[in-house]
């Protein structure tokens, strides 16, 4: 990797698909200008440093629509000088349309379907597994579950964070099933049971009978989202969004408690993370 760039940082590509394809750095993420717009949820979660490459002009746009965003801009370098510095180093070199992945899911999903025994016996079942993403917003974690085979039910009440949603999920290949509605009207959530609900930094405890209720024998509740301490960072502060320390292991004490422990954003907010299954 030429000094110009950090190898240890992801490097975007914004240049069209075609002088992407030609020659880009190994390793590149291509997401062109100004399409990457609406793909804000291909990005590795905020904060994150990140490193440019494109046309001047689109630096210039993309790197401050990014700033306000919350991602540190580390380098924004302009095309001609990079493919300079290719034609120098010909190893660094690569064409295609090969494009690194850099989104990811919520942590404590992906350590549920890694590590966790009671996700391996629920995804070895003969039957279709259906899961409720309650809150989905951009939809990493309804695609990443989606990716693991479950059936997709994604629900939010904002439509062009759905729109966004379901390009995103068209692009990795992935059918989820996309619902808009307010989970305050009646028959907003799916009338059939569930194997596992998702909510993440989302909080609602009016649902929380209703899930108990429709959660299969077995099925998983999996939520992570703000504890009391996170008024300290100015957001959120209203206690209808924050849970109390325990308060989810008293809420599902009939269910076995798989995880129950505070972990801390890297913006340092402290969030509760919980998965617990009900008894058969």
């Amino acid at each position: 990797m030429p000094a110009s760039f950090d190898e240890t940082l992801p490097i975007v590509d914004l240049r069209p698909a075609d002088s992407y394809a030609s020659a880009h750095f190994r390793g590149a993420t291509h997401l062109p200008w100004p399409d990457l717009k609406e793909r804000l949820s291909e990005l590795p979660p905020r904060p994150a440093a990140l490193q440019l490459m494109g046309e001047a002009a689109d630096l210039a746009e993309a790197s401050a629509f990014l700033s306000e965003k919350g991602y540190d801009i580390v380098k924004a370098l302009d095309e001609t000088a990079c493919l300079s510095e290719l034609e120098k180093s010909p190893g660094l070199a690569v064409s295609g349309l090969a494009s690194k992945r850099l989104w990811q899911p919520n942590p404590l999903l992906v350590w549920l379907v890694e590590s966790s025994e009671c996700f391996a016996s629920t995804s070895h079942s003969t039957s279709t597994q259906r899961l409720w993403d309650i809150g989905c917003g951009g939809g990493r974690d309804a695609v990443y579950m989606g990716q693991q085979g479950l059936e997709v039910t994604a629900i939010d009440q904002q439509e062009a964070v759905l729109s966004r949603a379901r390009r995103f999920a068209e692009r990795q290949g992935v059918t989820v099933d996309w619902k808009r509605c307010s989970l305050d009207e009646t028959g907003c959530l799916p009338n059939e049971p569930v194997d596992m609900v998702v909510m993440m930094r989302y909080l609602n405890r009016d649902l929380f009978p209703r899930l108990r209720q429709a959660i299969r024998p077995g099925g998983l509740v999996v939520m992570q989202t703000f504890v009391e301490g996170v008024e300290a960072f100015g957001s959120p502060k209203n206690p209808n969004f924050i849970l109390k320390r325990g308060e989810l292991a008293k809420t599902f004490s009939d269910f076995t408690i798989i995880v129950d422990k505070i972990d801390t954003l890297k913006d340092g907010r402290p969030v509760s993370s919980f998965i617990a299954q009900k008894k058969t």
